[in-house]
């Protein structure tokens, strides 16, 4: 089994960092999972009703120096909860602030949902928008990588077509949100401001229905199409592969390996649900037999070898370079800040950051 560099990795359930580091220590053997990009989530939105995790850059941080040096973090702005009521230039700043704080404490990227269906419609501004404009020309005068999880799969814009999931979860929309192509519309909005910003888009941006589309996000100079499953996205192109696999020769260098998976519960379904989305990528791009991903049947596409080495491996390292140094100096300040902070609102928060303390102060 091949090795892999997963850039695309969760921490979100809910349990000590300490159980967490040991699940992932059980898992990354398992799914050959030899480099790793830990992805921040501070901000979600559920309700309509937007949450703060105070602890999600802290613990990315925290597990990029657990399993260094072949780790990376990506932090992800912090958006107070008032965010629609607060003046735009304050705003403007206060992302500036935060992604030169972030790459100065030693993250090496930036991981954004605020393209997610139910996060934009809560933030109410676009991708574009130039509330974001002196970030962005941050990330893209150093070079700091983007992670950036826009709209959601097609079918989930009609409720005769989502699927029962989609529909269990709440995400299914009606017209009170944005649009997949309005989203995929602000991020080109984005490119036409930062024509040089690195941005990798997950789930390969949910463009498998638009092979044109795709092409005109790859022709920006340092954008990439993460993999990510889902499962829907590869499973829609295996079914026109000749013009897809055309797409994945020609832009072979700008496709990312990353599952999406996290530290899972150890249940008794745990090792089907950590290897479940790694098991689905080397099955449809390793093989070229029948197989299924949670019910729905696929054939793999059994790419050229030299082709896979690049998704699994060298295009991210390519990309991300060597992992920046950790000021851990500003880890342990943070942690020592929020330590005094009343009712947190992340679970563990106040354990979680008394070990990252004991742990960092060790080493």
């Amino acid at each position: 089994m091949k090795a892999v560099f997963d850039a695309h990795i969760h921490h979100l359930f809910e349990m000590p960092i300490e159980e967490a580091i040991r699940i992932f220590r059980a898992e990354f053997p398992v799914t050959k999972t030899e480099r790793g990009a830990f992805m921040s989530v501070p901000n979600d939105v559920s309700d309509g009703i937007f949450h703060f995790d105070e602890m999600q850059n802290i613990r990315m941080l925290f597990l990029k120096h657990t399993f260094s040096p072949g780790a990376y973090a990506f932090s992800g702005l912090e958006h107070p909860l008032n965010v629609t009521e607060l003046d735009e230039g304050y705003l403007s700043l206060e992302y500036l602030h935060q992604a030169e704080e972030y790459r100065s404490a030693g993250y090496d990227g930036m991981k954004m949902l605020e393209g997610y269906p139910s996060v934009r419609k809560a933030m109410k501004r676009p991708l574009c928008h130039r509330v974001y404009d002196r970030y962005y020309s941050f990330l893209e005068e150093n070079n700091i990588p983007v992670t950036m999880h826009v709209a959601n799969p097609e079918e989930n814009w009609d409720i005769t077509k989502a699927s029962d999931y989609a529909i269990r979860a709440g995400r299914v929309y009606d017209d009170s949100y944005p649009t997949r192509l309005e989203l995929l519309g602000e991020v080109f909005g984005i490119l036409e401001k930062h024509p040089k910003l690195n941005l990798a888009l997950a789930h390969f941006g949910f463009m498998s229905y638009d092979i044109d589309l795709a092409r005109r996000f790859m022709e920006y100079e340092n954008t990439y199409f993460d993999l990510t499953p889902g499962g829907e996205q590869l499973i829609y192109m295996s079914e026109n592969w000749d013009m897809w696999g055309e797409f994945f020769r020609e832009y072979q260098d700008k496709i990312i390996y990353g599952s999406d998976y996290y530290a899972f519960p150890q249940d008794e379904n745990w090792e089907i649900s950590f290897t479940r989305r790694p098991n689905f990528i080397r099955q449809f791009f390793e093989t070229n037999t029948e197989h299924d991903y949670i019910g729905t049947p696929f054939k793999g596409v059994l790419l050229d070898e030299k082709i896979i080495d690049k998704i699994y491996w060298s295009n991210s390292l390519n990309r991300l370079g060597e992992p920046r140094a950790i000021d851990l100096s500003y880890l342990r300040a943070k942690c020592e800040s929020l330590l005094d902070v009343p009712n947190k609102g992340a679970r563990f928060a106040d354990s979680d950051l008394s070990y990252i303390l004991k742990e960092v102060g060790e080493k």
